[in-house]
């Protein structure tokens, strides 16, 4: 197996290991956090440093790494860390857990990680960096943006565009042929029947701009 670092240590860290765990295919070397979590353990993976150790890691052979931290619109860490992550030269793998079902049709960019139960079909496109998590069903022909997070028992219908930076709530519907735009949040156990723009707020059944989301450099 391949050597695999990880980056954080929070509640998306559980899901992340479990997963790596379930595909057989990386040995997790330890995690990388902030300076008061080293010793820490998650699932028994110990943080072993910060992100400092990255480039003597690289050095020594180990040339893959994760990140694990989550995010709920605010992608300021995960980029960053990406970032770091590509200049140092690191490759990012997607991690795909076991249970998920995956159409051999799909296209995904680096770093993405599909958690248990997820369902992601034909002709779909996830970029760089995106969450589809637990039990989250992804339609025909539909793209997600990088940095992404389609959180938790959201269903995607067929042929929608969700753009980057943009938050999914839980348990939300978005109707086949929609487009929802770049930085926008959409509250839990929303119902979206009609397009949503960029830097925006919204939720309900049917789901309503409320404000606007702060605007972010893209």
């Amino acid at each position: 197996m391949e050597k695999i670092i990880l980056l954080g240590c929070g509640g998306h860290s559980y899901v992340v290991i479990d997963s790596i765990r379930s595909m057989s295919e990386y040995d997790i070397i330890g995690i990388l956090d902030m300076p008061e979590n080293i010793d820490k353990s998650v699932l028994g993976v110990k943080v072993i440093g910060t992100d400092d150790l990255l480039a003597k890691l690289f050095s020594s052979g180990v040339n893959k790494a994760f990140v694990c931290v989550g995010s709920i619109g605010n992608y300021t860490v995960r980029r960053r860390l990406y970032e770091k992550l590509m200049n140092i030269g690191f490759e990012l793998p997607n991690i795909i857990d076991a249970t998920a079902h995956v159409s051999d049709t799909v296209e995904f960019g680096k770093g993405v990680y599909v958690g248990k139960g997820a369902c992601v079909n034909s002709e779909v496109f996830v970029d760089n960096m995106s969450i589809i998590n637990t039990g989250s069903i992804i339609e025909h022909q539909s793209s997600i943006g990088e940095f992404t997070h389609i959180s938790p028992g959201v269903t995607i219908c067929g042929s929608t565009k969700i753009g980057s930076y943009t938050h999914i709530g839980a348990g939300s519907t978005i109707i086949q042929g929609r487009t929802i735009g770049d930085n926008t949040v959409i509250g839990a156990g929303s119902v979206v029947v009609k397009n949503i723009g960029s830097n925006q707020k919204a939720f309900g059944t049917p789901c309503k701009i409320v404000e606007s989301n702060s605007k972010m450099d893209l």
